[in-house]
């Protein structure tokens, strides 16, 4: 792991990153429908996504993006991710018309500004340390009305902390909290968070749901 002994944190580090997804880059398509649920127990999708320019920020194997762009009818959706060779799979198998792939960083969207509607991320910010830098270019890319979704680990939750602990993942990881959530408010979102578990919605509990679910919404000035 890379340390920033300036600010005593971790800070992203690519080659990490390519060493561990290198180790079992994906040979076929994922199943995704069964995502669902993670995104109907806590959003009203059709809402957020319908008709809109939609971008996916850390796709990997693109199961979200394939989600979105089959059930929530959103006018285009473009996976983007780091290592074009999680995306191979999906992009031979996807029939969507509505959905691209592109490989890009997410310190540097290789999109205009204001290009779309709603950013979406995944499983992605907890990977992301340099938060700040990240948030600056989703603001960058989201119209003046945009907004941001995500999906993240619940840090209070037993397992998920027992995995971060002792299980295997990306060097890069760490334990994301609403606190550092707070970066969307210094460049001018309003954040709200709501705790769930996919397998039982009805737990909406801080300490009970498995993930974070985080809506930022663009202030009007």
């Amino acid at each position: 792991m890379v340390e920033d002994k300036s600010v005593d944190r971790q800070v992203f580090s690519r080659e990490l990153e390519r060493d561990y997804y290198s180790r079992r880059w994906p040979e076929e398509a994922k199943l995704y429908l069964h995502l669902e649920p993670y995104l109907r127990c806590w959003l009203n999708p059709e809402a957020v996504f319908r008709g809109k320019r939609v971008l996916d920020i850390g796709a990997g194997e693109c199961t979200y993006t394939r989600l979105i762009a089959d059930k929530f009818a959103p006018k285009e959706i473009v996976a983007c991710e780091l290592f074009r060779e999680r995306m191979l799979p999906a992009a031979r198998a996807s029939r969507s018309s509505n959905l691209k792939f592109i490989a890009g960083d997410v310190f540097c969207l290789p999109f205009q500004t204001g290009s779309f509607e709603v950013v979406f991320g995944s499983l992605v910010l907890h990977q992301l340390p340099n938060l700040e830098e990240i948030i600056s270019e989703i603001r960058r890319v989201l119209g003046d009305d945009g907004c941001y979704i995500g999906i993240e680990p619940n840090p209070h939750h037993p397992v998920h902390l027992y995995r971060y602990l002792l299980g295997n993942h990306s060097p890069n990881q760490y334990l994301l909290g609403p606190k550092h959530l707070g970066a969307f408010e210094k460049v001018g979102f309003e954040v709200s968070i709501q705790y769930f578990w996919a397998k039982f919605p009805c737990l909406r509990n801080s300490l009970l749901g498995t993930c974070m679910g985080i809506v930022a919404e663009s202030r009007e000035e």
